[in-house]
């Protein structure tokens, strides 16, 4: 068992490796469906008695991203590093801070034991953080600052779906369910929704414009999300329910055509800024 002040070291670390991390830390069950998870210290594993409020950890969220950024230092400065450098920026599909294999962490596969390893495959320069809203990624634009200082041959991007689900908005983009009325899942998305992807698509369309002035021969990639399963969420169940959208089947065919309908008119929009 370790205390409190050795996994706050372990924490900002780069060099230990996240699976080492895992054991020390656990997801705060009350904050399971929040957009920024909280943690707490293991009991099992760190002693917590002189920590307030049960071992809650705070700004995690925060470490993970600047532990990622160090990994990315200690990759790109190896001077036998010959892979190819890539800047991202998204929400929790980015960046989910230690207990699960994101996608950053797939394509980054950073292994602090063997300082060889990896040279040859990607290092990322992660802005990513659970909670992000792609409203808020465009208005702080770190991302210009990051490609001008990196120097990426691919930006790597993921939002919007906070933008969606922000305080049970999914709900405004449904239609009051039926039982007297045959609708497929396609019939339930309103207008509302069409109004949202518009804006989303413009930040995106926001996106792509300015760097694309200013960075001619970059990369984009625009990453989409997965199909989510309600399973009586707060971001997704719960405010289907208000629809009275209660059939955990239909909730899940209704979640899988809103990706199908954002992702093919992202690509549309991609293919009108090349």
């Amino acid at each position: 068992m370790i205390s409190p002040g050795e996994l706050r070291q372990k924490l900002i670390n780069p060099r230990v490796p996240d699976s080492e991390l895992r054991d020390l830390v656990l997801l705060d069950e009350e904050s399971r469906d929040n957009f920024e998870p909280l943690f707490r210290a293991n009991p099992d594993t760190v002693d917590i008695r002189s920590m307030a409020l049960d071992g809650l950890l705070a700004g995690v969220n925060r470490v993970a991203r600047e532990r990622r950024q160090l990994q990315y230092k200690l990759r790109v400065n190896n001077p036998f590093f010959r892979g190819q450098k890539i800047v991202s920026e998204g929400d929790s599909w980015f960046q989910f801070p230690l207990i699960l294999q994101d996608v950053i962490d797939q394509l980054f596969r950073f292994n602090p034991l063997d300082p060889l390893d990896g040279l040859d495959g990607y290092a990322v320069f992660s802005l990513g953080a659970a909670g992000d809203l792609l409203r808020d990624i465009v208005n702080e634009d770190e991302i210009t600052q990051a490609i001008e200082a990196e120097k990426p041959e691919v930006f790597l991007i993921s939002g919007g779906g906070n933008d969606l689900v922000a305080d049970g908005n999914l709900a405004n983009f449904l239609n009051q369910f039926d039982s007297e009325k045959e609708r497929t899942p396609e019939d339930y998305i309103n207008e509302e929704f069409d109004v949202f992807l518009r804006e989303i698509i413009q930040l995106y369309r926001d996106i792509f414009i300015r760097l694309l002035s200013r960075f001619p021969n970059l990369k984009i990639i625009f990453h989409g999300y997965d199909y989510a399963i309600p399973n009586n969420g707060n971001s997704l169940g719960k405010p289907m329910e208000t629809r009275d959208i209660t059939d955990p089947d239909l909730q899940k065919d209704i979640i899988r055509v809103i990706p199908d309908f954002s992702q093919i008119n992202l690509k549309a929009q991609s293919r009108d800024e090349k």
